[in-house]
């Protein structure tokens, strides 16, 4: 009869509604003698209290110290109706003031047990008490009420039995409804957290950076990935100024109804780590009941991979029109270039001239060969090359080009060459020649980029998708604002350069499906990142091997 509900969660309270009786009683007690001629037999009520206080110290310790047990309630009821017989014996019997004590039983009875259990006590209750004043009226106790007929004594308990299972039914009936209504509220309750639970899941499960802030601009929700953008740890940013966290984001201009002004835009962010990104943010305002705007919803994007690939594109674009600018531009210098070459040559040979003019001969020869072996770098630039591709280990031809310069005796004691390689066993597909101008052109650049000597620092690392070669240098560096133009051709930063280094390499690059970025600042030296694509089997080789791997950590854990 007794549910598990209702132990868990009435008997503490039944506890409480104990102690308060007996406190009531007492005081009760107390009052009358004090305060009014009516006799109450103290003698006996006062340990008859006493002992229920025992009780109900005994029915706390027990309950925690048995928690699960199923007998809590029915012993508790059976010694509270015993406690009240007792003291509605003392008080008069049917004389008693304290009759509604049953009437408390009864009610906690229906709230702690099922409709049948509330009948029970009430019955249980009716016996105690027709049983005690039957004893007393028939002198098998001694009597403690006044003098009544036989007719009124059971008139008087027939009213106290419909009375008691009166309030039984009426009891059952609104604890069956209180129940019903506090299974339906759990339900409620547990639907709510599953719904805020997958809400929860659904912010922290957006790729992009989620964030709401107030009227003020502090920060009321982030999520993991607006975190991991911010470089901030998650939930330590909550209260924050956004303008703190997100300088781009904040004021926000709205106009008279909340919306904000120009709500989609594009902002530089610099993290904490000092990390440099594109922030692409879209601005909305938060809502709450009656339309009324409470803060505002911040929805972004981390755009620098997509800058940077727009960047590619548009240099592949532009280069791609150059290269066939200078090709056509070549062609038509070339020829007459060639001949004015030649007739120059002609005419000093038979024109008698002086050494002044003989002079500006050679400037003129010497300076129309440089510009034929530009030409000759344009067109070699811009033609279609054939490349011949082998699977080979990245390591070695790096090893080689850094051995050339250290052996240069114009860097010798100069520079200083470092190797960070994390990995040695790498395999690409590549055009031997090709890769090893690529190194080439980069570690000459980096030296002649740190005139007064410093540090080459040349990395090597991989995954199964990709070898990255970085090629870093302690030199003048470059002003970002340069950076995307930097592999297109006459970018040269040296002086007597012609710009097609940096443009050769990226070409090549492209050739083997790899792809190259610089970061830079000025007066803080500057990073080459070169990644090539590992070819299909040693990409396969390399999942075979984690797969194995795996298996045999799992069979070793299993075993284990």
């Amino acid at each position: 009869m007794e549910s598990k509900s209702s132990s868990n969660e009435w008997l503490p309270w039944l506890g409480r509604v104990r102690l308060l009786s007996i406190t009531f009683l007492v005081g009760v007690v107390v009052a009358v003698r004090q305060f009014t001629p009516i006799s109450i037999p103290t003698r006996a009520l006062i340990p008859l209290a006493a002992l229920w206080y025992t009780l109900a110290a005994l029915y706390i310790i027990l309950l925690r110290l048995i928690p699960k047990a199923t007998w809590h309630a029915a012993s508790q009821m059976i010694g509270d109706l015993v406690i009240v017989t007792g003291v509605v014996y003392f008080t008069g019997a049917q004389d008693s003031y304290f009759i509604p004590l049953y009437v408390l039983a009864i009610l906690m009875g229906s709230i702690l047990f099922s409709r049948g259990g509330a009948f029970l006590v009430a019955a249980a209750s009716f016996v105690l008490l027709g049983s005690m004043v039957g004893f007393a009226y028939y002198g098998v106790i001694p009597r403690t009420a006044n003098s009544v007929s036989r007719e009124t004594l059971e008139s008087w308990l027939a009213i106290n039995l419909f009375f008691f299972f009166a309030t039984a039914f009426l009891g059952s009936l609104l604890a069956q409804n209180l129940r019903k209504k506090g299974v339906e509220l759990e339900e409620k309750s547990e639907e709510l957290k599953d719904l805020q639970a997958f809400n929860q899941d659904i912010i922290e499960s957006m790729r992009g950076g989620l964030l709401t802030t107030d009227l003020q601009g502090r920060i009321l929700v982030l999520n993991r990935a607006g975190a991991e953008i911010a470089g901030r740890g998650l939930g330590l940013v909550r209260g924050e100024s956004v303008a703190n966290v997100f300088p781009g984001f904040w004021p926000v201009e709205a106009d008279a109804q909340g919306n904000p002004a120009g709500s989609r835009r594009e902002v530089e962010f610099r993290s904490s780590d000092g990390t440099g990104r594109y922030l692409g943010v879209s601005i909305s305002p938060l809502r709450a009941g009656q339309n009324r705007t409470t803060g505002y919803v911040f929805n972004f994007q981390d755009l620098t991979e997509l800058k940077r690939l727009e960047r590619e594109v548009a240099t592949k674009e532009r280069m791609a029109a150059l290269g066939r600018l200078s090709a056509g531009i070549a062609h038509e210098i070339r020829q007459p270039l060639t001949a004015m070459t030649g007739a120059l040559k002609e005419l000093a040979r038979f024109a008698p001239l002086e050494e002044d003019d003989k002079q500006l001969v050679r400037i003129v020869t010497r300076e129309s060969q440089r510009l034929n072996k530009i030409i000759t770098d344009f067109l070699d630039y811009s033609r279609d090359k054939s490349y011949t591709f082998a699977q080979l280990e990245i390591a070695p031809l790096i090893e080689e080009t850094l051995l050339l310069l250290e052996r240069d005796a114009a860097a010798r004691g100069k520079f200083q060459i470092e190797r960070k390689f994390a990995a040695h066993d790498l395999r690409v597909m590549v055009d031997r020649d090709a890769i090893k101008q690529v190194f080439w052109n980069l570690c000459n650049n980096a030296l002649r980029a740190m005139p007064g000597g410093g540090i080459l620092s040349v990395g090597l690392d991989g995954n199964t998708d990709w070898v990255r070669i970085s090629i870093k240098d302690t030199g003048v560096g470059l002003d970002p604002s340069v950076t995307a133009q930097i592999f297109e051709p006459f970018q040269s930063g040296f002086t007597g350069g012609t710009g097609l280094g940096l443009a050769i390499v990226y070409r090549i690059l492209q050739a083997h499906g790899g792809r190259i970025r610089v970061e830079a600042q000025q007066g803080q030296g500057a990073e080459f990142i070169v990644e090539l694509p590992r070819s299909e089997g040693v990409r396969e080789t390399s999942r075979k091997n984690s797969v194995k791997i795996e298996e045999v950590a799992h069979q070793v854990g299993r075993n284990s």
